[in-house]
Parts: structure tokens; C-alpha cells; sequence
């Protein structure tokens, strides 16, 4: 076969052995261009489009990508999985005419002839990689595609044949590849030729001429010269020493060509390169044979015969039925039972909203105070609140003001109390505070059902004032949380932007900006007034908004009502409470863990052989890749990133990395917590007060600020540490209650896998039983090792954790780690399905949900590539995740509720899975015994297996873990 005297890539003219018309191609790109596509481009399918699958380039990258996943009978199946995912979304979404995979044979190829050390020292394929080899064959002929494979011959060389076939007979190209050496074939095309294009699907990249530049210096009429200096290591291609992609770029450009560079060599005066190229010259020529592409094959069928035809249905579901390819085929499953949704997935919009200012007021006498809030107690049927202060912060905050907005046909207009402005006109003769507390009191007390924005901060500081809030009925950030957890912002402002198409004031606009912005104390009454106003009345508007779209679900309008609302309460007494915290303890701690930085700092010094700032990115960067040699992974803008991502790849390849990682680590929790810490300890109470943040985490899951306690290390010595500075007051003991593998057991439920199930019922270890399973021994044999590693996989694997992320994870060799996922779904193949009909559910409705019925959106599972990937992940992790937050808000009403007569104990923490109390040393077990069994039923009758809780007490949180 030969090609057109028009087509760019430089194919070389024959295989070893062979005599034919030599079919040089004229690669240099026409005028010098090297034409971009555009960031967004996608590949041109439809009539006269020729799409060329890299059978084994996609193969690798979807086993490396994909979560493992096996089929029913144990068999691996993630790389099939993805190809068989990545054909259908390139079939639906461009058509192509011709839609072929190509695939290498076993057989050795002309190369291993002409330099037999060619690919002979590759490591060995994953283990769980090898029996998807033939099954995606399978997979690709069972999808109505053609598979190529030539005896002999490269994939690669074979695509070049069809890519330069099709481009002579006026058809564009794309190949579906990443692999570097099909980069010679790129070509833009034009107006006497159509592209010779590659689309990167996991990115959602296409790649032309311009690309190929970008990555490797040169056009793709230079790169064959290039490939041929630099050499390949994972293919054996020799190369040039101490030539990289960079300095081979520099030298093309300033001699030309290979054979330019070559014979000009002696010109060049850095001494070592001069003496590398003269003394490697026939290596680099024997490597240019073995990185170009050849073609002169004759094509296995040609291009007329393989117009796609698309799938037979009969064909498909017997093959992948048997694997478990519901979802992806669109055979009968459990999406097609799926039902529409109760109430709206989003927030639902409402009329644009207009609002009268004019009407908003200070109250700044007595008298005015006075009858106002009779008129509200007479006529109103609701109060939305907002109040003003000083800081951020509830156990801080100064209260400078209280907005209130009544709502009910008869109720005044909103109106703002002024209780601790400075030196404002209007202010003539302050409302005495005692007044304003009885007045307010007299609203919030009982009289009204209460609406307020971010309740929780509201009624800290308004109890720290004399204030108790009663009946709360609506906080609209928690019923928009409650609603559609995807949300980007629950803030008022944003809401009202996009349910009313109105614009909220902002705190700027009252307080100024920079150095001339004020506090709210010093701010201006009348345009404080505006401003609270406002917003009280916006609190109101939208929970009246939101009040019936939570009413459409059952399972929503619980979750409101009889979680989220009373939960809020809750976290006030928590954070109300606080923890006592030993600055001492946290003193001594810093100074040694600074020790600790120190010498890390020294030793990773001499591993450079010179001083240097391991928080500096710019010295990291010139440590590893240029001083090591060590590979380097995403750029930035500064350089080479140094991320944690990116050190954890590094890891295993040179101890610095590893020490580099551990002072990040420790000097990131020295910050955070130990140098921190004392000055977060409230002045007044001489206790730590955390914010928990109620709707933030989609899952529904709490977190936590001003600290973050969830970040702490959970079971490393330095989270121990941080944790001994946690401590009891006088005659008090702290107690932890913890959920045992709450996680595991919610799976259990859900999938219904008999081995996990009769597990938990027979309150056996269930890491135990997996690592006597994996390992093949007895449970009385187990190892701590042993158990380790189980612990690891049955955690890691329900949340689609690879074989690679796994491997890296316990430090063993990527096959010891795909063998112990293989026997995990052997074992327990309930987990398998259920994960499979999970996506299958979630990709029918659009959402996720828990046991207990909260919705989270997954837009990204509408999606390609990698954002796909990701809302597969979401959609695993929710409903377990989800469900375990759920249970913990639920057992802690129940638990805060029984506390409420026993002043002897408080509930101080909750943290991930685990309750932190403070009680009298003499009442533990009394506590133990009154919060144990709440929390074990907490799931009421939705759990068919039982949770487990178990406690430690001591003087320190540390001491709760013994």
C-alpha cells in the first residue's frame, strides 16, 4: 500500500525484509503552519469520517482510570467496562462512517528483527489486566465493530495504513489514541486533503499540529527525528544519551534534521552532547527504523467494507449480560423500575420580587419599641429575624441590632431595633438594653412561629444576650440545603438572586470597603436598617417560598422537620458548651513536633547536598526534576507542580519525596492546631468553641471551622497528640462513643450481600472474616498484617478505589493488589451488583439518595470522560456516606434529648463517625448506658443489620482511644 504524495506523516516505505515502492511522505507542514484546534474542538464525525481505535492504548488507559469492578463470576472487568463505554459515546455522539478497532498481535514484529532487545524487557501486564485482553476483543466484535490485527505487524503501523489510505481517498481521520509515535500522522489538512486528527476521550482533547508542538517542540514532521534522539525506555529504543525532548527540540531546529544533526555534530560545543551524538550516532539511526511508522501491509479489509453498521441487540446481551453490563447496554434493569421523584430535584423559581424600603424604620425610642411589638404579637401570624453584630464569631459577637420582619395580612412592616450602635444621630436617647431583652423576649418566646437565616448563629447570640429563641419553624439556608444539597451557595443573597431575580444589599454597601470600611457598631442606623431589614424580610419570602416544595416529598419535609431544624438546636448547645483544651499540653506539643519539622528539614537537606526551603515550589522543582531526574507530572504556572498528588506518585522513586510529604504534613498540622489552637480559646469561657457547618458537605454530612476538628489525623501518632491537649475539667471525664464500622454495615444493607450481612448478625470481626477470605486462611490465623490490608480493600473497594490507588495506598505491587480486589468480589459478589445497579439507578433519575430519603444531584453522571467518572464515584458514595451522616444527626437528637435532665453530662464533639461527652468521673457508665443504645437504634427499622457502638473514657480525648 502506499500513500498520497500529499499526506504529512513520514511513513517509512516497507517492512524489514520486504522490496517495494518506496512511499516517502512529505511531512513538513505546509508553509511552515502548524494549525491549532480549538480548546473546545471535538472531532468532525459523520459521512466521509474515519474513526481508528489504539485498541491497546485505551485499553491500558481505561484499566488504570476505571474503578476496579468485576463480573458477577470474579472475572476483572473495569478495562472493558471503559472500552466498551468510551465505543458507545464515540458512536452516539459522532457517527462516523468508518468506526474500527485495531489491536496488536502476539506475534513479534519486523523491529524485534532488526534490533531483538526491542520491547523485551516490558514488566509483566497487571494481573487483573490479562484476562480483559480477550474479553474486550469480544466486547468490541459483540458491539458490531470491526477488529484489526495483522500477524507481524504493529498496531500502530496498521492505523498509519488505514489513516493515509483514507486521507488519499478524501476521508478525515481521527484517531482515538494518545500513544506518542502516532503523533507523526497528525496533520491539519487542507483545501486538497482532509485532517489526520487524535482525540484524547478521557479528556475530551483533540490534537492537531499546533498540540503536538506544544507538548513536544517540534511539528509532527520533526518527531519521528525527535522520538529517534530521545529514545523510549519502556519499548527498549536506545536513543541518545543524555538527550531529552527538550535539547532534541533545540538541536532539530537549529541542523534541521536527524541526518543534519548527525553529520554537523562536530560543530556542537557542549562537549558532552558533541561526544554523545558522535560516539551514538547508529544508535539513533537504528532508533529512527524502529519509531517510524511503516506501511506497506496490505490493508485486512478495505475501507468500503467497514462502514459502521451499528449494534444487533440479540448479539450484545449475550455477551454482556452474563458480565453484568446493564447500565451501560441499556438492558432491562433497575432504572427501568425508577419512578419520578417527589417534589423538585432543584430549587424551583418564583416571581421576580419587589420590595419597599420605604417602609422599613428604626425603632430608637422606648414608646415607638413598645407598641411595635404589640402590633406584631396582634396581627402577625410569623417573625422572620436577623440580627446585626460586630464579629464573625457567635460566642464573640457583640449584638449591634436586631432586624424583624412579621408575616400575616395584618402584620407591620419591618422594623430594626438599634441596641449597640456608637454615636448615631438618631440614637438621642438609647432604648435601655433591658428594655430591648424583655421586648424581644416577648416575641421569641413562644408567641410566634420563628423564621431566621443561619438559625443556629442567630440563637447563640441572642441567648449570650438574654434572648432565648423558641418555636423555630424555618431556616431557608437549611431548607435549600435540605432541598438540593448540590447547591453551590445556601447564602441569602444568592437565593433570593435566583428564586426571585433580586438583587440583596451587601455589607459593603453599609460598612464601606478597605481601610475606611467600619464595623456595623460604628456603621450609620438608617442604612443599617435598610440592610437588615432587608434581609429579614428576604428570610421570610423565601422560606415561605421553599415551605411547599419541601411539602412535595414525605421524605423531605421529615428530613426538615424532624432533622435538620431540631438538629440545629443541638449543634447551638454544643458549640454553646465548647471543650476545654490545655494550651500547655499544646505548648510542649509544638515544641516537639517543631523538633520533628527540624529534623526533617536536615535530613531532606542531605539528600539535596545543599540547604533548602522545602516550602519553596520553585526548590522542590529544581530538587526533583532537575537535580533527581525524577519524571515531572503537571505543569503550572510557575513550573512543574509539587503537589501532594504528584509527591505521592514520586514517592516510591527516590526516600526525599517521602520525607518532603511528612514535613508538609506535619508543619501544615503545627499550624492548623498546635500553634493555632490557644488562640481560639475563648477569653470569656477559657474553652474552644468550633463552628459546625450544617449545610455545607453534599452527602449531609457536618463539618467543621475556627478549627476544623475533622482534619485532625484520626489514628496516627500526631493526631494522638493534637488530641491529648482535649481534655476534661475539673472532676470530669471525657467519653467517646463511636460508631463501628457504620460504613460497612449501611453497604451491607443495601446490597444485600449474604456474606457481609450474616457477617455483621454474627458480630464477627468483618475485616477478620475478609482477610481469611483474601488470604486463604484460617480467621483465628489472621495476621495484624493480614487484617490490615483487609481493612484497606473492604473500605477501599466500596468506594471504587482502583487497584492502582490500593496499591499505593498499602505499598505493595499493583498485581498483589488487584488479586486481593479480584477475590473480594468472588467473595462477596452482592457488592458488585449493587455498585453496578447504583449507577444504573442514579443515571436514570439524576440523583442519589440515602435510606432515609435525602436526594443529592449528579449532573456530571449526563457527562463525558472524566466528569462521568467522577459522578459515578458521587453515586457510590452518597447513599453510604449519606446515610451514616443521617444515622449520627439522629442518634444525637435522640441523645441531646435524653441529656436534658441530666445536667452531669453535656455532649461537647461529633466528629466523623464518633461523640465526644463530658460528664462527672463518678457517672460513665450511667452516660454509656443512657447514649449507647440511642445510637445503636438510631436507624430505627431501616437497617437489617445491627450497629454496633463502642466507648472509652479518659482525663483526654486521647485517652478515649486508650
Amino acid at each position: 500500500m502506499s500513500a498520497g504524495p500529499r499526506a504529512q506523516a513520514q511513513v517509512a516505505p516497507g517492512l524489514a525484509g520486504r522490496r517495494g515502492r518506496r512511499d516517502r511522505v512529505d511531512r513538513t507542514l505546509a508553509c511552515g503552519r502548524t494549525r491549532s484546534v480549538s480548546t473546545n474542538a471535538r472531532p468532525q464525525g459523520g459521512p466521509g469520517s474515519v474513526f481508528l481505535i489504539d485498541g491497546n492504548n485505551f485499553i491500558f488507559r481505561a484499566f488504570h482510570a476505571m474503578p476496579s469492578l468485576s463480573a458477577p463470576g470474579g472475572v476483572p472487568i473495569n478495562a472493558v467496562h471503559g472500552f466498551v463505554r468510551m465505543i458507545q459515546a464515540m458512536r452516539k455522539e459522532f457517527q462516523p462512517e468508518v468506526f474500527i478497532a485495531v489491536f496488536d498481535h502476539s506475534e513479534k514484529s519486523f523491529r524485534n528483527e532488526l534490533y531483538p532487545p526491542y520491547k523485551a524487557h516490558r514488566p509483566p501486564m497487571p494481573e487483573d489486566l490479562v484476562p480483559q485482553i480477550p474479553l474486550v476483543r469480544q466486547a468490541t466484535a459483540a458491539l458490531g465493530l470491526p477488529v484489526i490485527e495483522v500477524p507481524g505487524v504493529e498496531a500502530d503501523d496498521i492505523i498509519a495504513c488505514y489513516a493515509l489510505n483514507a486521507q488519499k481517498a478524501g476521508r478525515s481521520v481521527v484517531i482515538l489514541s494518545t500513544d506518542k509515535d502516532l503523533m507523526q500522522l497528525v496533520d491539519a489538512g487542507d483545501a486538497a486533503r482532509k485532517p489526520i486528527l487524535m482525540w484524547d476521550s478521557m479528556k475530551s482533547k483533540l490534537i492537531g499540529p499546533a498540540e503536538v508542538v506544544e507538548k513536544w517542540g517540534v511539528p509532527p514532521s520533526k518527531l519521528v527525528d525527535l522520538l529517534a534522539l530521545t529514545g523510549d525506555s519502556s519499548d527498549n529504543v536506545p536513543g541518545v544519551p543524555g538527550i531529552g525532548p527538550k535539547t532534541a527540540a533545540q538541536l532539530l531546529e537549529e541542523f534541521g534534521d536527524l541526518e543534519g544533526l548527525l553529520s554537523g555534530a562536530a560543530s556542537i560545543k557542549q562537549v558532552k552532547r558533541r561526544e554523545a551524538l558522535q560516539e551514538h550516532a547508529a544508535n539513533a539511526r537504528l532508533s529512527r527504523q524502529l519509531v517510524q511508522l511503516r506501511c506497506d501491509v496490505p490493508l485486512p479489509r478495505p475501507l468500503d467494507e467497514l462502514v459502521d453498521r451499528g449494534s444487533d441487540q440479540a448479539t450484545m446481551e449475550a455477551f454482556f449480560a452474563p458480565l453484568g453490563f446493564k447500565s451501560l447496554l441499556g438492558l432491562k434493569s433497575k432504572a427501568a423500575e425508577v419512578k419520578p421523584p417527589e417534589g423538585p430535584l432543584e430549587l424551583r423559581p418564583g416571581a421576580p420580587l419587589t420590595l419597599d424600603k420605604s417602609r422599613y424604620k428604626a425603632l430608637t425610642t422606648e414608646a415607638e419599641l413598645v407598641a411595635y411589638v404589640d402590633a406584631v404579637l396582634k396581627g402577625s401570624s410569623s417573625l422572620a429575624l436577623q440580627i446585626v453584630v460586630d464579629v464573625a464569631d457567635s460566642m464573640r459577637a457583640a449584638l449591634v441590632g436586631v432586624a424583624l420582619a412579621p408575616g400575616g395580612e395584618g402584620a407591620p412592616a419591618p422594623a430594626y431595633v438599634p441596641v449597640a450602635h456608637e454615636g448615631d444621630a438618631l440614637l438621642v436617647k438609647p432604648v435601655p438594653k433591658d428594655v430591648i431583652g424583655a421586648q424581644l423576649r416577648r416575641l421569641t418566646t413562644g408567641a410566634l412561629p420563628l423564621v431566621a437565616q443561619g438559625s443556629k448563629f442567630q440563637a447563640i447570640v441572642l441567648r449570650r444576650h438574654g434572648v432565648e429563641l423558641g418555636p423555630l419553624v424555618m431556616d431557608p439556608k437549611l431548607a435549600s440545603y435540605t432541598l438540593d444539597p448540590a447547591r453551590a451557595s445556601h447564602n441569602l443573597t444568592e437565593l433570593a438572586k435566583d428564586l426571585f431575580a433580586y438583587t440583596a444589599g451587601v455589607q459593603e454597601d453599609v460598612l464601606g470597603k478597605g481601610k475606611k470600611a467600619v464595623t456595623f457598631a460604628r456603621a450609620p442606623v438608617d442604612r443599617t436598617t435598610v440592610y437588615a431589614c432587608e434581609r429579614a424580610e428576604l428570610a421570610l419570602k423565601t422560606g415561605a417560598h421553599l415551605r411547599p416544595q419541601l411539602d412535595e416529598s414525605t421524605a423531605l419535609r421529615a428530613l426538615f422537620d424532624e432533622l435538620e431544624m431540631p438538629l440545629a438546636r443541638v449543634l447551638q448547645r454544643i458549640e454553646e458548651t465548647g471543650v476545654r483544651v490545655d494550651a500547655g499540653v499544646l505548648a510542649e506539643q509544638g515544641e516537639a513536633m517543631g523538633a520533628d519539622i527540624a529534623a526533617l528539614r536536615a535530613q531532606i537537606a542531605e539528600h539535596a547536598g545543599y540547604d533548602l526551603n522545602p516550602d519553596s515550589p520553585n526548590q522542590l522543582q529544581k530538587l526533583l526534576f532537575e537535580d533527581l531526574g525524577l519524571e515531572a507530572g503537571r505543569k503550572t504556572k510557575t513550573g512543574f507542580s509539587t503537589d501532594a498528588a504528584v509527591l505521592e506518585e514520586l514517592a516510591a522513586y527516590h526516600p526525599v519525596v517521602g520525607l518532603i510529604l511528612e514535613y508538609r504534613g506535619l508543619t501544615k498540622l503545627k499550624g492548623t492546631y498546635l500553634d493555632s489552637l490557644p488562640n481560639e480559646i475563648n477569653p470569656v469561657t477559657g474553652r474552644l468553641h468550633t463552628n459546625f457547618r450544617q449545610a455545607v458537605a453534599q452527602t449531609g454530612r457536618l463539618s467543621s471551622k475556627d478549627p476544623n476538628l475533622q482534619n485532625i489525623p484520626i489514628r496516627s501518632e500526631v493526631g494522638r497528640r493534637i488530641r491529648e491537649a482535649f481534655v476534661a475539667g475539673p472532676g470530669k471525664l471525657l467519653v467517646a462513643l463511636d460508631y463501628s464500622q457504620i460504613e460497612l454495615r449501611i453497604l451491607a444493607h443495601l446490597s444485600g450481600d449474604k456474606n457481609l450481612v450474616s457477617a455483621f448478625r454474627d458480630g464477627v470481626d468483618v475485616h477478620r472474616r475478609t482477610a481469611a477470605e483474601v488470604f486463604g486462611v484460617a480467621e483465628q490465623d489472621v495476621t495484624a498484617e493480614q487484617r490490615r490490608i483487609a481493612k484497606a480493600v473492604n473500605f477501599g473497594v466500596i468506594y471504587g478505589q482502583s487497584a492502582f490507588g490500593l496499591a499505593r495506598q498499602l505499598g505493595i505491587p499493583r498485581g498483589k493488589a488487584g488479586s486481593y480486589i479480584k477475590v473480594y468480589f468472588e467473595k462477596i459478589p452482592g457488592v458488585t451488583r449493587y455498585m453496578e445497579e447504583l449507577i444504573d439507578v442514579a443515571s436514570a433519575r439524576g440523583y442519589a439518595e440515602t435510606i432515609f430519603g435525602r436526594r443529592r444531584r449528579i449532573p456530571e453522571l449526563a457527562r463525558k470522560g472524566a466528569a462521568r467518572g467522577y459522578g459515578e464515584r458521587i453515586a457510590r458514595n452518597t447513599p453510604i456516606q449519606g446515610s451514616a451522616a443521617d444515622i449520627m444527626k439522629r442518634a444525637m437528637i435522640a441523645v441531646d434529648a435524653a441529656l436534658a435532665d441530666k445536667p452531669w453530662a453535656q455532649m461537647l464533639l461529633t466528629v466523623h463517625d464518633e461523640l465526644i461527652f463530658e460528664c462527672d468521673a463518678g457517672r460513665v457508665d450511667e452516660l454509656i448506658a443512657v447514649a449507647r443504645p440511642l445510637m445503636e437504634g438510631a436507624a430505627g427499622d431501616k437497617l437489617q443489620v445491627p450497629l454496633q457502638v463502642e466507648s472509652g473514657h479518659g482525663p483526654s480525648w486521647a485517652a478515649c482511644k486508650g
